[in-house]
């Protein structure tokens, strides 16, 4: 029987089977679990849903497109049986961040100051990509124009065509560029539409009015995808520059846009991440030399492909316990090297899951069947602090058995 059937039934363990089990041992085998979660959007995203878990939108998943999900993500929604997350504390803080960007006084500040982007960072398993995921989510369902790319390795790591430009020293990516496009229409379909080009946009051979709108640039791009870049371009330059709809730029695994990539130009020469015009096209976001005048530019680092995180930025993100120099002869030394601790954007550390968050962790995981054993305080705090309130570590503590 297929799995999800009214005869399908999980492993204890919480692996879904795809067989019928019916008349199973129970003492094994365990029938799916309904759990009712709310959905998370701008009315729920709020303080009142702290340290539970929530169900991410079945519209937005369907637009980052399946197999999209970054990380273990898809993993772990297919053994819950449901695509859920903790709101945390932090994820009210990136929430009410989100909000005040947008808002009015944001703006005007922008224009006086321009906004740095910000990065999440953390450890492996902190919940880096979970954060950034429900932040992209509830900007959607604000009524943002969501540019939103759940893991920019595929950019990088020679898995899609690639092919110099006609007209530059850069490399084109017209396939991967083209989902992108698709994706940011999906989430951002009525916002785009409110946002009208204000001039004359040429693409190629064919000229876009300036009644058109940014719903009809994108659709335009999906269509031709030799012009992918091209849409891509103008659609960062004029969604930046307006203030009528926030914009909010999300791109998952950002250190990519530093790194060596897997590919290489004509003479077999390694491509740096800036030769790909796509990669081109966000790195002023990250530098401080582009910003949007309503709305965020935010990011999240992930440490699972070290060849992908440049060794200078993972050094500046952690950089090593500095002893102070008192000397002031030895401090001036310029021979003395000191690692550069500098970036050009705001970063946001993922701390290890609170105590409370943890007890709630687990109990989602009794909840929906993934663990059998009773929850305790004991339990909790013996993971809790084994784990060093690392989520992931969690799980893997709790589900050594599978």
């Amino acid at each position: 029987m297929a799995e999800g059937g009214s005869n399908s039934k999980k492993l204890r363990s919480g692996t879904a089977t795809a067989v019928n089990t019916v008349g199973a041992n129970p003492e094994y085998y365990v029938s799916n679990v309904q759990t009712n979660l709310r959905t998370l959007d701008e009315s729920t995203a709020n303080d009142a849903h702290i340290n539970k878990f929530m169900e991410i939108d079945g519209a937005f998943l369907d637009g980052i497109g399946k197999g999209h999900l970054p990380g273990v993500l898809e993993a772990d929604f297919k053994l819950f049986g449901r695509p859920a997350l903790l709101y945390r504390k932090l994820t009210q803080q990136l929430v009410d961040q989100l909000a005040k960007h947008a808002g009015a006084e944001a703006t005007a500040a922008a224009a006086a100051v321009p906004k740095r982007a910000s990065v999440i960072d953390g450890k492996n398993g902190a919940g880096k990509s979970a954060e950034l995921m429900k932040l992209a989510s509830v900007a959607a369902a604000s009524g943002h124009i969501v540019i939103y790319a759940s893991s920019t390795v595929s950019w990088v790591n020679s898995s899609r065509p690639y092919a110099p430009a006609n007209d530059s020293d850069l490399f084109v990516q017209h396939e991967v560029t083209m989902d992108l496009l698709r994706s940011v229409a999906s989430l951002s379909k009525e916002a785009l539409g409110k946002v009208p080009l204000g001039k004359s946009v040429v693409v190629g051979k064919k000229t876009l009015a300036a009644d058109k709108t940014l719903a009809d640039l994108v659709e335009f791009g999906i269509h031709t995808p030799s012009l992918a870049h091209d849409v891509l371009e103008n659609l960062l330059a004029i969604a930046s520059a307006q203030k009528q709809v926030p914009v909010l730029i999300a791109l998952d695994s950002v250190n990519t846009l530093w790194c060596a990539t897997s590919y290489t130009d004509q003479q077999d020469v390694v491509l740096p991440a800036s030769r790909l015009r796509l990669v081109n096209a966000f790195l002023p976001f990250f530098e401080g030399k582009a910003a949007v005048a309503s709305g965020w530019v935010v990011g999240a680092t992930s440490y699972v492909e070290p060849r992908f995180m440049p060794k200078d930025l993972r050094l500046k993100l952690n950089p090593p316990p500095m002893v102070p120099l008192a000397n002031a002869d030895v401090a001036s030394d310029p021979s003395i090297a000191r690692p550069a601790s500098e970036v050009p954007f705001e970063v946001i550390k993922v701390d290890r899951l609170s105590a409370d968050e943890a007890q709630a962790l687990m109990l989602f995981y009794h909840k929906t069947s993934v663990i059998s054993t009773p929850v305790t305080n004991a339990l909790v705090a013996k993971k809790w602090v084994f784990a060093d309130g690392n989520p992931r570590e969690i799980f893997k503590s709790v589900t050594t058995y599978f």
